[in-house]
């Protein structure tokens, strides 16, 4: 059964975090990013699927928001990890989990 989730929803923290698992028994499917970032200088934000930079360090201006559409699998015990520099840049990463 897919159920949809918020996988990380929040101010992205400055150190690579592991914002979530996929279940032994599942995969995940990312389908939509959006960062944000309220502040008055520009930041940064980071997002790996798997290890794998989908934003590697992607610079948001201030006041600024990107989004991305995507349909990104994640097999089971592999991690989504987020990260933002200094500014206070937010992400939410959503998507669905099969289990």
């Amino acid at each position: 059964m897919a159920t949809p989730i918020s996988f990380f929803r929040g101010t992205a923290p400055t150190t690579l975090t592991t914002a979530y698992t996929v279940p032994e028994t599942g995969t995940a499917i990312v389908t939509n990013i959006v960062a944000t970032n309220p502040g008055t200088a520009v930041g940064s934000v980071v997002v790996k699927l798997d290890g794998v930079e989908i934003l590697p360090a992607v610079g948001i201006a201030a006041k600024g928001v990107l989004t991305l559409e995507i349909n990104q699998v994640i097999a089971e015990k592999k991690t989504i990890q987020v990260q933002g520099s200094g500014s206070a840049c937010t992400l939410h990463v959503c998507g669905v989990e099969v289990v």
